[in-house]
């Protein structure tokens, strides 16, 4: 079976995205021949003239790489510039009869109300040209089903290879962001949290890219000093050795998410969450059993969680610590996540 799978690049130096990371875990199916077609914009990346001209022949490089697939799985998310893109792209490859899963990854308007109504009527075009429509969550199905009825919708949460991080020794009171640095990750709530925490006892890494990366690291600088650590882009075994040592993971994030690796791969390795209650966030964490969630915008509420979180005993963490873990490895195994893609792919090949 031959699939051509859109993504933004896999290589985590030139782009931080949750649908890469997702998209690597999905080519470890033995079953599937995946063929990755690029679309989406790296961290660095400048939409100058040189960006517009990739996009214009955008269309011309998919249709030569769908000729052959079997089925064509486009992930999205509900943002502009994705919803225009990802639109062309199913609809090139519905006019070749290929089988199209939209694979629909957060973005801001998964359950804001769009600004107009010509947006909402593209992205209702896009996700209707799917013979099948894959979100994270019962939450996202919900969403989406009662915002328009005509869809064919199916779960396929997000997962890991547990066995892959480990609960090593933690670092006491060391506090972890790992992500794109953006706006819509809560970077300005996290600023004003630590102005405040700043007298306590912790250490605040930050690791990731995104546009907001040197003003966010020279202001958490002037407010942490010492405390505060950049340590740039991180994968493999080194993020897997990072997160085995970190206290707290927090990601306080004000629209967009979907069901962020991050957090699935901080419980696994152990670490006390702190994330939105957005999207399928409230699905992945019980309050206050396996981690902790928080208003989206509320630095108070952050405050509180943070301040609970380094202040606890040590029982009390080993029992939120042990609950993540057990989540990940019940719920949100690879093993279990590849097989039902391949189920959907069958489907909709019949």
């Amino acid at each position: 079976m031959r699939v051509v799978i859109t993504a933004p690049s896999l290589d985590e130096s030139k782009n931080v995205s949750g649908i890469s990371t997702v998209v690597g875990q999905m080519l470890k199916a033995e079953n599937i021949d995946y063929v990755h077609f690029i679309a989406g914009k790296g961290d660095d990346e400048r939409r100058n003239l040189g960006w517009l001209c990739r996009q214009l022949v955008l269309p011309i490089r998919f249709y030569r790489a769908i000729k052959k697939a079997d089925i064509v799985h486009v992930n999205t998310a509900l943002n502009p510039l994705s919803i225009f893109r990802d639109l062309v792209l199913a609809k090139i490859a519905k006019c070749f009869r290929k089988p199209v899963i939209i694979h629909v990854h957060g973005g801001r308007y998964l359950v804001e109300e769009f600004r107009s109504c010509f947006l909402k009527t593209l992205a209702h075009r896009m996700l209707a040209t799917a013979d099948l429509v894959l979100v994270l969550s019962d939450t996202e199905r919900e969403f989406l089903s009662n915002r328009w009825d005509d869809l064919r919708v199916e779960v396929l949460r997000n997962a890991i290879s547990s066995d892959e991080f480990t609960v090593g020794c933690k670092s006491d009171n060391l506090i972890v962001f790992m992500g794109r640095m953006h706006e819509s990750k809560g970077l300005e709530e996290l600023k004003a949290a630590f102005k405040s925490l700043k007298g306590e006892n912790f250490l605040f890494h930050a690791y990731g890219n995104g546009p907001m990366r040197e003003l966010f690291i020279r202001e958490m600088r002037s407010i942490l000093g010492e405390k505060f650590y950049y340590g740039g882009i991180v994968s493999g075994s080194e993020k897997i050795r990072i997160l085995s040592e970190a206290d707290i993971v927090v990601l306080p994030s004000r629209y967009g998410e979907g069901l962020p690796m991050v957090l699935l791969e901080a419980m696994a390795s152990g670490c006390i969450v702190i994330a939105s209650r957005i999207a399928s966030i409230v699905e992945l964490i019980d309050d206050g059993i396996n981690g902790f969630l928080i208003e989206p915008r509320d630095v108070n509420n952050l405050i509180e969680k943070l301040n609970f979180a380094l202040e606890a005993d040590e029982s009390e963490k080993l029992r939120i610590r042990q609950n993540a873990r057990r989540t990940i490895e019940s719920g949100y195994d690879l093993r279990g996540y590849l097989q039902r893609l391949e189920e959907f792919y069958r489907r909709v090949l019949k």
